[in-house]
């Protein structure tokens, strides 16, 4: 990303730039580099390649403004009003925009790296083509925050609430979401390999298709979240609870999920080879054609679950209990391998 242009910019001081602007609401090709503009008024203006890097523009109003072209690198924002902004093309490495409030605010094409937004508001906003590197979003309200296939791996979220964010295919690898809420968030296809979600409350969060590859998932409490097709292999779900969720077809291989709790989910042909379920609870679960090859499922409990079709060669199934589970059907069976006659 870029905020060069064709134009030059000429130079142009605090007080021209505050006349110019109350006069017509628009200002391009100027040059404010390290001006004082502390708690103006740009609500409803156009800007277009102009140079706001090292200004001071705290506490200013940016409401409904539209910026174009625009470096405010290193600028300080704190307290800023962004409510409803459009930033096309915006320069905004180091620049510090604690506790201001962008919802509503659109970001197209604009580079956050460096950036602080710590406990700035950012619901509804959305951002198309950004750049993340080391942006701070710590204790900030991202709520139904958009940004789809985003490279969000250094990006620093402690605290954050992401409750109902669409993050599709965004990467996440390696991220400590422990603090975040994640109520509803859309992470469907993201990456989120080595993450550390444990302990976390995935209420109606969905998962389809991610990545979660050695992700730590230690005592989540997971209600009616969608993990289908999703890749758990070699994560660590000891202790997580899981209610009423749909992990159908999901990966499970090499799984750690001792003492976990998947009750009343559906698990249609999960996947659980090698993996480790001593103590698990699969009560009243479908867990038709699912796969448990050579799972260590010792003192598992199977009560009322549907083990139509399961796969458990190999599987370690010492102390199991299989109360008013149902095994495979045999009727159904044939029904599911039938094949018209050629």
């Amino acid at each position: 990303m870029s905020t060069t242009t064709s134009a030059t910019r000429a130079r142009m001081n605090a007080d021209d730039a505050r006349a110019t602007l109350a006069a017509t609401r628009a200002l391009a090709n100027a040059d404010l580099s390290g001006a004082n503009l502390a708690g103006i008024d740009l609500s409803g203006c156009q800007l277009r390649n102009v140079a706001l890097a090292d200004a001071n523009l705290e506490r200013a109003n940016f409401a409904d403004a539209d910026l174009q072209d625009v470096s405010l690198a290193r600028a300080r924002l704190d307290g800023l009003n962004a409510r409803t902004a459009r930033f096309a093309n915006v320069d905004f490495t180091g620049a510090s925009l604690r506790q201001a409030n962008g919802a509503f605010a659109a970001f197209d094409r604009c580079d956050f790296g460096g950036a602080s937004f710590a406990n700035a508001c950012l619901e509804r906003a959305d951002a198309h083509g950004c750049l993340f590197a080391e942006t701070d979003f710590g204790g900030a309200n991202l709520q139904r925050f958009t940004a789809i296939g985003a490279d969000l791996k250094t990006a620093r979220f402690a605290g954050a609430s992401l409750a109902q964010a669409y993050l599709r295919g965004c990467d996440l690898s390696g991220q400590d979401l422990r603090a975040c809420n994640l109520t509803m968030t859309i992470l469907d296809g993201a990456t989120l390999v080595r993450a550390d979600l444990s302990g976390l409350a995935l209420d109606r969060t969905s998962l389809i298709g991610a990545r979660l590859q050695d992700a730590s998932l230690r005592g989540v409490r997971a209600t009616f979240a969608a993990l289908l097709n999703a890749d758990f292999e070699r994560a660590d779900l000891s202790g997580a609870v899981c209610e009423k969720v749909n992990a159908s077809e999901a990966n499970f291989n090499a799984a750690r999920a001792d003492e976990s709790r998947w009750n009343q989910s559906v698990l249609v042909a999960c996947r659980w080879p090698r993996a480790s379920l001593k103590s698990a609870r699969f009560t009243y679960c479908d867990l038709s054609h699912a796969d448990l090859s050579a799972a260590d499922c010792t003192r598992a409990d199977f009560s009322g679950a549907n083990l139509h079709a399961l796969v458990e060669a190999g599987a370690q199934m010492s102390g199991a209990s299989f109360d008013r589970a149902r095994r495979t059907d045999s009727d159904l069976a044939r029904a599911e391998q039938w094949q018209p006659r050629i």
